[in-house]
């Protein structure tokens, strides 16, 4: 994980953004850490944190904002600017030693008569006006690689402000050093391996594991489990090895790991057609596995939730790159 570049406090109000469909399963791992929930939406949340969130953010997000402004949503009229600018020079505050230059990406929620770069300019200028840092426009093109980040959300209701406190976004890990076609969304990953239930001891199956993003991910939630990765493509497998030596990557055929486990979770390629279309076949071979937690295409979905020797935990329906899967979570 990145590191924080922000001293101790008591507490800290953040900004979480999430991927669609994660926002529940990454509110309970914010519990359990011990903070708190204050608003839930959609791809974020807002949280009254403890300082240990800055050392151990959360697996699941995809980004974590000290909030350095919270009012309300102007509304969609190019004129609404005026109104934001006004409540952002009373409530604005800089909560970080803030290192130039700096950049700003904004998004919102239905249609406005002003786009993202009107709104990345404004903040950009007070932030410029409060700091005297040097701001780069997005309008302009890409922002160099190493500056500060400041992220704006207009959700309908209200404006988040905030500064990442990390060198780079939460989803971008640093063990990943190589990918392959289908290399699955770490978040995502993370969350397939807190949905499977992993215990210390126990044997986690990824049968089609790629460049290992799963059980990555799986092992740094539960250290003590043993983790083996198969793959039919050398190639994959050599990426896996590069990104986590300790893991046991294995060349072989899904259908048939040479390994009893008691666990599988797996990211199956969806642009193969797999012997009928889903994973069936794959599950009727998977005879001694309690667990199976598999990210498909939404039309697998009733096939899995309906094979008579499993029964369907939960499904959770996610939008990502432009997709629409679902996390399915079956045991036996």
């Amino acid at each position: 994980m990145p590191s924080a570049r922000l001293g101790a406090t008591e507490s800290i109000r953040v900004l979480v953004r999430t991927v669609t469909g994660l926002e529940q399963l990454v509110a309970a791992e914010l519990t359990t850490a011990g903070h708190r929930v204050i608003d839930l939406s959609k791809r974020q949340l807002v949280v009254d944190a403890g300082e240990s969130i800055l050392s151990e953010p959360p697996q699941l997000a995809d980004d974590l904002f000290l909030i350095a402004a919270g009012v309300e949503d102007p509304g969609h009229t190019k004129a609404a600017l005026n109104t934001l600018s006004r409540q952002l020079r009373r409530h604005l505050t800089v909560p970080l030693p803030h290192r130039e230059p700096f950049a700003v990406s904004a998004s919102y929620v239905g249609k406005r008569t002003y786009n993202r770069y009107d709104v990345e300019d404004l903040v950009g200028a007070i932030i410029t006006e409060r700091t005297g840092a040097r701001y780069h426009s997005r309008r302009t093109g890409t922002p160099p690689e190493h500056r500060t980040d400041w992220r704006v959300v207009l959700d309908g209701e209200s404006v988040h402000v905030g500064i990442r406190p990390f060198p780079a976004p939460l989803h971008r890990r640093d063990w990943r050093r190589h990918t392959v076609p289908g290399s699955l969304h770490p978040p995502v990953a993370a969350a397939m391996a807190h949905l499977a239930g992993i215990e210390p001891g126990q044997v986690v199956l990824d049968p089609f594991c790629g460049a290992g993003t799963i059980l990555i991910e799986a092992q740094q939630l539960e250290p003590d489990a043993e983790y083996v990765g198969v793959d039919h493509a050398k190639a994959s497998l050599r990426a896996a090895e590069r990104n986590a030596a300790g893991i046991q990557w294995q060349l072989g055929d899904a259908r048939r790991p040479q390994i009893a486990a008691d666990r599988i979770v797996t990211n199956p390629p969806w642009d193969v057609r797999l012997a009928i279309g889903n994973l069936t076949p794959y599950l009727n071979s998977w005879r001694d596995v309690d667990a199976v937690v598999a990210i498909v295409n939404q039309h697998q979905v009733a096939t899995l939730t309906e094979h008579p020797a499993w029964s369907s935990r939960s499904v959770h329906d996610l939008s990502l790159a432009g997709l629409h899967p679902s996390i399915v979570v079956l045991r036996r």
